[in-house]
């Protein structure tokens, strides 16, 4: 996700280097909608080994096949309630390892309203070649972002590793949760998960197995959905900086967890299910990104200072400052500023090939309007209104009292101060 090493990092689809940051994912992300798809059939292996469960799940499938799981479920979920403790509780199950809170109510079908916040525990499967004690270091750092912004649930994170025998368990683990809750067909889940889905768990796994096998690390999370669930679908590629293959710092995959879990508060204030107006609603790149990224690294550095981070994989590893972060960002646009001249921070895509700048000039737009308007007006004013709204222009204008375009001017004339001076707007 950043340092000066070239480890590829993708995060909301996104390819970034390691040492300059990223967003979504960057090791981080997904697609503005927080929707991929995928396809593919390279699971017949999976499908082999796990012949009993997908027994199970092609019975549940005929059963449920176009049935909604928020719509077959009448209990109410667990109120919500103050997060104490970040503490989890894992175990090892059939093709995966499980870690929920030990503090939240435990998981079930119950129906939680989008938006709300709740008392049940997130769920995070890894693969099995994952270890015991990261997948709760990573059910942990999910749990610290949770405690900062809420409980957004229902939560599920799919952390992949990178033995394909792990990525067969896992996939199998998920395609049957999907076809019992009457989500997907097990045609479709293979299609999605396979070497040619997009975003699916095959491409996560790949990019763990491939970092491992050339000795570079790289790799890749994302919110991947799924509002028509009625979940926040979260998915990682082998968690480098909490291993021990490489010296990746084990606070980058901190700071990916909260860059993903905070597109799934941003998300969460979304209540529509029309793809295009959820894209809307969610703004342009360096707006969307930006903030994942702004508010991420802010919530590491306050949490690191409060001891609520953990501080795991550290000691040895190159190392992960938050004015250090902001500075590769600011020199990363600038290289991107000579690749492609010219093109401005409103214009930038997922699809553009500079599009990093957006996630990191996105992050400093962030730092900038929070410099100027407040640390809170973002989650206490824009996000609580965009279901009132009709784009995120409007939401915009309404929170800072300028247009985008005007802050955007106003912006540019910050671009053009000296990094030392840039650097004075930042949280101390």
């Amino acid at each position: 996700m950043h340092k000066m090493f070239t480890v590829v990092l993708v995060v909301c689809g996104l390819t970034v280097s390691l040492g300059c940051s990223s967003g979504s994912g960057q090791a981080e992300v997904s697609s503005s909608s927080g929707q991929v798809a995928t396809s593919s059939a390279a699971t017949q292996t999976a499908t082999t080994q796990t012949a009993a469960a997908t027994q199970t799940a092609a019975a549940a499938q005929t059963a449920t096949q176009t049935a909604s799981a928020t719509q077959t479920v009448a209990i109410p979920a667990a109120p919500p309630i103050e997060l104490t403790s970040i503490d989890a509780v894992c175990e090892s199950r059939d093709g995966y390892i499980y870690c929920t809170s030990n503090v939240l109510a435990a998981p079930s079908e119950a129906t939680i309203g989008w938006g709300e916040l709740s008392g049940v525990s997130p769920e995070v499967f890894c693969a099995t070649d994952i270890t015991t004690q990261v997948c709760e270091w990573m059910t942990r750092g999910l749990l610290a972002a949770i405690s900062r912004w809420g409980n957004y649930a229902p939560v599920e994170y799919w952390v992949l590793g990178a033995d394909y025998a792990g990525y067969e368990g896992l996939m199998a683990a998920n395609c049957v949760r999907r076809i019992e809750r009457g989500q997907m067909r097990q045609s479709d889940c293979d299609r999605k998960h396979g070497p040619d889905g997009n975003h699916g768990f095959y491409s996560y796994w790949e990019l763990g197995s491939d970092s491992v096998a050339s000795g570079r690390p790289g790799g890749s999370a994302g919110l991947n959905g799924d509002r028509q669930w009625g979940i926040h679908f979260f998915t990682s590629s082998l968690p480098v900086g909490l291993t021990d293959y490489f010296e990746v710092n084990g606070l980058n995959e901190q700071k990916t967890l909260h860059h993903e879990y905070f597109h799934g508060v941003q998300h969460a204030h979304i209540y529509t299910k029309d793809r295009y107006q959820r894209d809307k609603l969610l703004g342009p790149v360096w707006f969307n990104e930006g903030a994942a990224e702004y508010m991420a690294h802010v919530a590491l550095k306050e949490g690191r200072a409060s001891g609520l981070i953990d501080m795991v994989k550290t000691e040895g590893r190159w190392s992960f400052e938050f004015e250090e972060e902001m500075g590769y960002k600011m020199q990363a646009w600038e290289r991107n500023s000579l690749t492609c001249p010219g093109l401005k921070l409103k214009d930038m895509t997922y699809q553009n090939s500079c599009n990093n700048s957006s996630y990191d000039l996105g992050t400093w737009a962030h730092a900038y309007l929070a410099n100027k308007y407040g640390a809170t007006v973002l989650l206490n004013t824009y996000y609580p209104m965009l279901n009132d709204v009709s784009d995120w222009e409007e939401a915009f204008v309404a929170t800072y009292g300028i247009s985008s375009d005007e802050f955007l001017a106003e912006f540019d004339e910050f671009l053009e101060l000296s990094l030392s001076e840039q650097m004075e707007i930042l949280p101390k």
